[in-house]
């Protein structure tokens, strides 16, 4: 009777609704568990955790907040340049190392 883009979207945001009501900033940070324990229970949905995990995700950046990462990424490391001139010496084996580095 309905396609299936009509059961995606309704899955969708049937999962996004259970996914807000658990992201919420009175309480403590939701866990995929629970939004797959909230999905079974009022939906009968099953779903894996890792997209309980996106749901989570996407509801807390639907409502303002910034996920937060991992310290080590999105940070770039800090550039050697002596280093790299040092390298770049060694590996042109007495080229002209000011024309090589210049570009």
């Amino acid at each position: 009777m309905f396609g299936k883009k009509y059961r995606q979207r309704a899955r969708h945001q049937r999962l996004m609704r259970a996914a807000s009501i658990l992201v919420s900033p009175f309480e403590r940070a939701a866990v995929p568990a629970d939004l797959v324990a909230l999905a079974f229970g009022r939906y009968q949905m099953e779903i894996t955790e890792d997209e309980a995990a996106r749901y989570l995700d996407a509801a807390l950046v639907d409502r303002g907040e910034r996920l937060p990462r991992a310290a080590d990424i999105g940070e770039l490391p800090e550039t050697d340049t002596e280093g790299a001139a040092v390298t770049l010496a060694k590996a042109t084996d007495g080229e002209d190392v000011e024309a090589a580095t210049t570009g």
